[in-house]
């Protein structure tokens, strides 16, 4: 099986008169017609979004953090319409700003999250009205409307059904729409990896004896903003004891000679596209013991990247990794979870498909991987009263004939840093 392991070009970031680079009205425009198929496909009127992540796939609106839990946007898409914005800010700013949706921005009803408490609740009930007007704009009011990234999902349903709508889930619908990659969606993925990789670059030079765990955070955040990511989740930074069992956070905790520091620059977004990309670093010269660990990690994920093509099963690549949790030191496999892993990404951090012996014990059928998902794989390696553990992972495109590599940061051999007596 030929396999790529080089990336795509990865182009500067400026608009230039020299070169294509991203084609942003082919990106919205691609995105539109995919999710359409997807209606098309599943039966579907309309999607109604309140996912900060489906609101961008649509609309390439920007939701900002705070305003995500308040629920404060939501999109209205009409199967043979084009994507309504309601929220957003003033409407009329938010057209001249996306010409792309003009005409179609509109203030909110009312906003039911701060204040609803059942699906008889006026602010509910107007908030559904403003969507039924949309929907009988095109005539799709009496087909069967999907709904997703609500919290209030159950209120909402029993709203629609009060004014005659036929709610459904549409989350179903948009992940579908969203597993398949446009070639810009992986041009700017390609961007954030090396983005990542900078951070990367900028956590080696630091790491030394006293530098804390929440320093190397601050750290790659700072290197992260300034290459223009417009979010990002606190990186994953773990050091010594900590790495030992598998521990997904960063504290205060400082850094001593000998120790391995593993890193996760995990949900830095360019233009809302995420990476997803652990590398593991020793303080000083590493023991013949850690370098061991680290290539056990290291042949555990790339034995499941030498099966991943076009038309494989998950399954087939969970096939790669150990079949007991005991692997480990552990009983269950919900233990032992996230050890072993793949998930899809993209303007979500985790997205569809998700897979591990969890999931596949637990009875989820086979997913085909298809050529142009971006999926992030991820191994742990070290045994359950051990001193070490080593994180590793990759975010790949799976092509006809293998996949390709969106980082390239060295991953073959443990990286020893802060070597002065060499």
């Amino acid at each position: 099986m030929k396999v790529k392991v080089d990336v795509g070009k990865v182009f500067g970031r400026y608009a230039v008169d020299y070169e294509e680079r991203i084609d942003f009205d082919r990106l919205r425009r691609e995105r539109l017609e995919r999710a359409r198929k997807a209606m098309e496909e599943d039966g579907l009127g309309a999607i109604v979004a309140w996912d900060d992540a489906n609101i961008r796939y649509l609309t390439s609106y920007y939701v900002t953090t705070p305003l995500r839990p308040l629920e404060a946007q939501f999109v209205v898409f009409p199967r043979n319409g084009e994507p309504h914005l309601v929220g957003g800010g003033t409407p009329e700013e938010v057209e001249r700003r996306m010409p792309w949706l003009k005409g179609r921005v509109h203030a909110p009803a009312a906003l039911p999250k701060p204040a609803a408490v059942g699906p008889d609740d006026p602010v509910v009930l107007k908030v559904v009205d403003q969507i039924g007007r949309i929907l009988a704009e095109y005539g799709v009011q009496n087909e069967p409307i999907g709904i997703d990234g609500t919290t209030l999902s159950f209120l909402y349903a029993e709203a629609f059904k009060k004014r005659g709508l036929k709610p459904v889930h549409g989350k179903p619908t948009m992940d579908k729409a969203r597993s398949i990659k446009t070639q810009d969606e992986i041009a700017l993925m390609r961007i954030i990896c090396q983005i990542a990789e900078k951070a990367f670059a900028a956590i080696a030079e630091a790491i030394r004896p006293g530098i804390r765990e929440c320093d190397l955070v601050a750290i790659a955040m700072k290197v992260l903003y300034e290459e223009g990511v417009d979010h990002t989740e606190d990186c994953v930074v773990c050091s010594g004891y900590n790495t030992n069992p598998y521990n997904w956070s960063f504290s205060d905790k400082p850094i001593r000679p000998g120790e391995l520091v593993y890193v996760d620059i995990d949900g830095a977004s360019y233009l809302g596209y995420k990476c997803c990309l652990y590398r593991t670093f020793c303080c000083g010269k590493a023991s013949q013991e850690q370098k061991d660990l680290y290539a056990e990690c290291r042949d555990m994920l790339y034995a499941a990247l030498e099966v991943i093509r076009d038309g494989v099963t998950d399954h087939e690549v969970v096939s790669r990794w150990p079949g007991s949790p005991e692997y480990w030191g552990y009983k269950t496999w919900q233990e032992v979870g996230p050890y072993a892993l793949g998930h899809g990404i993209g303007l979500s951090l985790h997205e569809r498909p998700f897979f591990n012996r969890q999931q596949m014990e637990a009875g989820v059928p086979p997913q085909v991987l298809r050529e142009g998902m971006v999926i992030a794989i991820e191994t742990y390696a070290g045994k359950k009263g051990g001193r070490d553990g080593v994180r590793l992972e990759e975010d790949i495109v799976v092509t006809k004939d293998g996949y390709e590599r969106l980082c390239l940061w060295p991953i073959d051999e443990l990286m020893e840093c802060w070597l002065p007596y060499r």
